[in-house]
């Protein structure tokens, strides 16, 4: 699990590179070479990149119509249509799930791919509730659900008999990380003290984290066995997202609290938060808070996010949607939300996010069962 634990560590630096007009497309690609958003000639216009698409689909060099790269030569989806509607099915309450649909949704709106949008919460059972209601939809190719760790852990802790791809996988999107944060006026200044504390007693500190078994409980409980203490041992108070964990955090109702960086960016900004450690390989720009790593636990751990289809989607609007999805990723205005959530632009569509699924299922059971969750 070691591998699994650290996936995020090898996600390149390159995807973050931007320039001045977004991600860099700049240099002229043959279509050989060709992927989506890569620049192409006057003289190629028309001309097909045979398999170099998404699901082995072709490329073709034409002039875009709309969004950031309206009127460039760009290798695109010839076929690709704009999405009328996206109805959400989001599988908590409002926070990080909602965050990324909004993003999604939102990027799609400016680079002219989606009309409109709308969120359903259905919080519960670790998003169990929700996948199951999402699963209940049937002749809507409008439908979507939101997913990620949150959710694969959580239907594995609240042991659910529902099957994650018994929906269609659309693409995974983003990986984001963990902070571990504290109100200003605590007293853990360093992620070393909090865990000494723990140590001694570890379930003298009520930590405020996400759905039992999804990414916060995750994160917290392989910090504590990094540091040698028992995760089941843990106070750990669930809540349904990470606006709950700040009012809770706040308040003084519990005296840690965990969830994603962007949750609580702007109350660290402000001062009200002070951050004990973040899941990252790195420092995360803009965002005031040592690794773990950096401070002898070595644990690096993100969140994954992603889109489902309804089961019974047609395969002409699976793939049109995996391919206005697949636009969407390489676009500037997806860049801008990476940049300002502190995401990782880790993307893997269709088949290649099924796979990912395949292989992950099992690979975040396991990392349960040894958290006792």
């Amino acid at each position: 699990m070691k591998s699994f634990s650290r996936i995020a560590a090898a996600l390149a630096v390159a995807s973050l590179l931007v320039t001045s007009a977004g991600i860099s497309h700049a240099a002229v690609k043959p279509a050989f070479k060709a992927t989506v958003g890569d620049d192409c000639t006057a003289a190629s216009i028309g001309k097909t990149a045979a398999g170099r698409g998404v699901d082995g689909t072709d490329l073709t060099c034409l002039v875009v119509t709309t969004g950031s790269y309206k009127g460039m030569n760009k290798w695109w989806y010839k076929d690709v249509k704009p999405l009328n509607k996206i109805d959400w099915t989001v599988p908590a309450n409002p926070g990080g799930y909602s965050l990324t649909s909004n993003a999604i949704s939102d990027t799609l709106k400016a680079e002219g791919l989606l009309s409109e949008y709308t969120s359903t919460f259905k919080p519960g059972a670790g998003g169990s509730v929700g996948l199951g209601a999402f699963q209940e939809i049937k002749g809507k190719p409008e439908a979507a659900l939101v997913v990620g760790i949150a959710l694969t852990g959580g239907m594995y802790s609240n042991k659910s008999p529902l099957n994650l791809l018994s929906s269609t996988p659309i693409a995974k999107v983003l990986r984001e990380y963990d902070a571990i944060v504290v109100p200003a006026s605590s007293k853990y200044r360093t992620l070393n003290q909090l865990m000494d504390d723990l140590k001694a007693k570890p379930n003298g500190v009520a930590i405020a984290g996400g759905s039992k078994g999804g990414i916060d409980h995750q994160v917290i409980g392989l910090l504590a066995q990094k540091a040698g203490i028992d995760p089941t041992k843990l106070n750990y108070v669930v809540f349904s997202g990470g606006p709950e964990v700040i009012t809770s955090v706040l308040s003084n109702s519990t005296q840690v609290g965990i969830s994603g960086s962007s949750e609580f960016a702007a109350f660290v900004a402000s001062g009200k938060l002070r951050v004990l450690g973040v899941s990252s390989a790195k420092a995360l720009k803009g965002f005031k808070g040592k690794t773990f790593t950096s401070q002898g636990y070595d644990l690096v751990y993100g969140n994954w996010r992603g889109i489902m289809a309804p089961a019974d989607i047609s395969a002409a609007d699976r793939l049109n949607f995996i391919k206005v999805i697949d636009i969407m990723h390489i676009s500037p205005s997806w860049q801008a939300q990476l940049v300002k959530n502190n995401w990782d632009n880790e993307f893997a569509a269709g088949n290649a996010f099924k796979t990912f699924l395949e292989k992950h299922i099992p690979e975040i059971n396991a990392v349960m069962k040894g958290l006792g969750i």
